[in-house]
C-alpha cells in the first residue's frame, strides 16, 4: 500500500510541482493550503508523513506544529519541515521533528530523506494528542479488551477529533488515566477486572480526577444496570455503536 503524504504549503506552484513529483515517486499525496486545513484533514485520516512549509498565512507552520505536538514534544505523525527559510534550521535543532530541508530541495535528496524518515520513524514514539483549532488537547483513555471493537471505536473517536490510548482492563484504565492525565475516559460498563462504576469511583476519589468526564457504554444493552452509575460529567450509552459513543464524547468531554 502506498504511503500517505500530507503536503502543507500555500504556494500553488509548489503544490503542483512537488505534488506531481511525490505522486510520480509512488506516494499518495493530499494537499493543504494552510495549517488550519491540514488539521481538519488530519482529523479525518492521519498521514504517514507531513511535509510542512513554515511561512503560511493564519496559524502558519509553527502554530500547526504546536497543535499536533504532545506535552513530551512528540508530533502526532512524523513531520519534515520544508521551507525557504534556511535561518530556521537552528530553531528546529532541538525539536522532535523528523527532518528539516530548505527549498528548493534537490529532488534526489528529498526522495532519500522521505524514504529515510518513513523507514526509521515507524517504530519511534508518536504523540498521542492533537489540538484541533483552539480546542484543548483531547486524549482519551479507552478501555476495551476486544481488539476489533477497540479499533472501530478508536477510528470513530478519531473522526470526532479525539485520539485514544487503548487499554484492556479497568485496572489498566485507572493507571493510564493517572499517568497520562487524559481529557476523559471511555469504558464499557462491565470492563474486565474492575467495572466502570468502580473505576470511575476510584478516580473521583483522587483530587486531580474528581471531575474527570467519562462515557460508559454497555454492549449488552442492559438499561436497568445503567442508572446505578454516578452521572456527573458522564454520558451513558446503551450498546457499543462507535458513532454514538463518539457523539457522546463530543458532548461530555471538552
Amino acid at each position: 500500500m502506498a504511503k500517505q503524504l500530507l503536503l502543507v504549503d500555500d504556494d500553488p506552484n509548489v503544490q503542483m510541482m512537488l505534488g506531481d513529483f511525490l505522486i510520480g515517486a509512488g506516494y499518495e499525496v493530499t494537499v493543504a493550503s494552510s495549517g488550519e486545513e491540514a488539521l481538519r484533514l488530519m482529523t479525518e485520516s492521519l498521514p504517514d508523513l507531513v511535509l510542512l512549509d513554515m511561512g503560511m498565512p493564519g496559524m502558519g507552520g509553527t502554530g500547526f506544529l504546536e497543535r499536533i505536538t504532545d506535552r513530551h514534544g512528540y508530533t502526532r505523525v512524523p513531520v519534515l519541515v520544508l521551507t525557504a527559510r534556511s535561518d530556521m534550521a537552528e530553531y528546529f535543532a532541538d525539536k522532535k521533528i523528523a527532518g528539516f530541508m530548505t527549498k528548493p530541495a534537490d529532488p534526489d535528496e528529498l526522495a532519500a530523506e522521505i524514504q529515510r524518515i518513513l523507514f526509521t520513524e515507524s517504530d519511534l514514539p508518536r504523540g498521542d494528542t492533537m489540538i484541533v483549532g483552539d480546542d484543548a488537547q483531547r486524549l482519551l483513555v479507552l478501555a476495551e479488551p476486544n481488539a476489533i471493537r477497540a479499533n472501530a471505536l478508536r477510528e470513530a473517536l478519531g473522526k470526532a477529533g479525539f485520539s485514544a490510548e487503548v487499554v484492556r482492563t479497568g485496572g489498566e484504565a485507572v493507571e493510564a488515566v493517572v499517568s497520562r492525565h487524559p481529557a476523559g475516559l471511555v469504558i464499557p460498563l462491565d470492563s474486565v477486572g474492575m467495572g466502570a462504576e468502580d473505576v470511575i469511583g476510584m478516580l473521583r476519589r483522587l483530587p486531580s480526577f474528581r471531575d474527570i468526564p467519562a462515557v460508559v457504554y454497555d454492549a449488552e444493552k442492559r438499561p436497568a444496570a445503567l442508572p446505578m452509575l454516578d452521572k456527573r460529567a458522564m454520558a451513558v450509552i446503551e450498546g457499543n455503536d462507535g458513532a454514538a459513543i463518539a457523539q457522546a464524547a463530543m458532548r461530555t468531554i471538552v
